[in-house]
């Protein structure tokens, strides 16, 4: 049995545990030296396996299983599944003097937990198709490079802010209205104030750290009171 992550240990079954438990024994009985673990700290994790192995093949066994060896695998577990875990972290998950591949080898992670991704700042302006329905409703789909077929945002990305005004050609700084979207498809409703008026919208993609990249083109929509053809997502200069 292989770990991912330390904490999956305690969700291990009995004999799963056994293994993770087997492997890191063996695997650091010969090496206590170079890995820089004393005897003592060796001979407590043997003890640990020797009790619970006693258990586990009892439980395991049909003829021997009964509520009360249940109990006692549940009690044993509860009293030294939080001991093998802190028993790793200071042994083998934070000792410099065993390798992220010696670990592997043992069946549990390179690291103590996955290194954090950096998130990058948006560069790719949206891009955006606009649809027209009746009673003022208007559909945008959003893109991330103008050769989408797919609405979506690119990778690293959390959402995209969308401001809009009435008036054509207004600059992010004109609109009146700022939303944060997070889904590629969505639809306004404007009033019948706002019908036969142009509109102009803008976006830009933003991350998970509040970063936010470059606005898009203007791009011009009027709210129709009935239904009309699919506009097309015509920019303006």
């Amino acid at each position: 049995m292989k770990l991912s992550r330390l904490s999956d240990y305690k969700k291990a079954n009995p004999r799963g545990k056994l293994e993770v438990l087997d492997n890191v024994f063996l695997n650091t009985k010969e090496n206590l030296a170079a890995y820089n673990i004393p005897q003592a700290a060796s001979t407590e994790l043997g003890n640990v396996i020797t009790g619970y192995q006693n258990i586990v093949e009892r439980w395991e066994n049909p003829h021997t299983c009964t509520p009360e060896v249940c109990q006692e695998l549940k009690d044993y577990e509860k009293a030294t599944d939080q001991q093998v875990v802190d028993w790793l972290i200071r042994y083998i998950m934070t000792n410099p003097f065993v390798s992220p591949a010696a670990r592997v080898g043992m069946g549990l992670p390179a690291e103590m937990r996955k290194k954090p991704v950096p998130v990058p700042i948006p560069e790719q302006k949206v891009y955006a198709e606009i649809s027209l329905r009746t009673s003022g409703q208007v559909e945008f789909r959003i893109f991330h490079t103008p050769q989408s077929k797919k609405a979506g945002k690119p990778a690293g990305t959390s959402g995209c802010e969308f401001c809009y005004g009435a008036g054509e050609g207004l600059r992010p700084e004109e609109c009146p209205y700022h939303e944060i979207i997070t889904k590629s498809i969505f639809v306004k409703v404007f009033d019948s104030e706002a019908y036969d008026v142009p509109h102009t919208a803008r976006f830009r993609w933003f991350n998970s750290k509040g970063e936010f990249g470059p606005w898009s083109t203007a791009y011009r929509f009027t709210p129709q009171p009935e239904m009309v053809s699919k506009s097309p997502p015509y920019l303006i200069p």
